[in-house]
């Protein structure tokens, strides 16, 4: 049976995200992934540059990325042959992993559950709703633009835009929410 995430759980995840950006005094948007796991700690490996048996190891577990605890160290593992952007969900989707102590956990049950855990998360960071509002952000192509995500991700996150602005009370507390506080938004430069 597929585990669905409740309100609650929503928020739970988010200010799990905000309290993350808050500690590490991150205050610029895009949030740069690989400048956070660096805080963090956590060492990041490109698929092509391990032995093939350790490469078809984590391919085993994921075509993406995969994330694992040795002792007291955290490593994310990345296929550095998918696009920039898919690469960065998959980063921000492992570290939401290690944040929301996925990998203290054993329980192969509640996979479908931390899969949408981790993926609200790194959506909540890559593309904040309020941030998307904020910005005046009216389609897919402009909020991958902006937030430097996929297509893909950006449809998704505006269908959820969407969704949720219908409702006076829910957009209202996703515009109070406390990111907006914390993040100012950084155009990229032109080169």
């Amino acid at each position: 049976m597929k585990k669905i995430l409740k309100g609650c759980d929503y928020d739970r995840i988010e200010e799990i995200a905000n309290d993350l950006i808050e500690d590490l005094g991150l205050s610029l948007f895009p949030v740069n992934c690989f400048e956070v796991a660096f805080l963090l700690g956590i060492e990041i490996k490109k698929y092509s540059e391990l032995p093939e048996i350790d490469r078809d190891f984590v391919v085993s577990k994921s075509k993406d990325g995969y994330s694992i605890k040795i002792g007291n160290k955290y490593i994310i593992y990345y296929n550095d042959e998918l696009d920039r952007n898919r690469i960065k969900f998959t980063i921000w989707h492992e570290i939401a992993h290690i944040q929301l102590g996925h990998l203290e956990t054993d329980c192969t049950e509640l996979y479908a559950l931390l899969e949408e855990e981790a993926n609200h998360f790194a959506a909540f960071i890559m593309a904040p709703l309020a941030l998307v509002h904020n910005l005046g952000l009216s389609n897919p192509v402009e909020i991958a633009d902006v937030c430097e995500i996929s297509f893909d991700c950006a449809c998704n996150v505006y269908e959820h835009y969407i969704r949720a602005f219908r409702f006076p009370n829910i957009k209202n507390t996703i515009l109070a929410g406390r990111i907006v506080r914390l993040l100012t938004y950084r155009p990229k430069e032109v080169a």
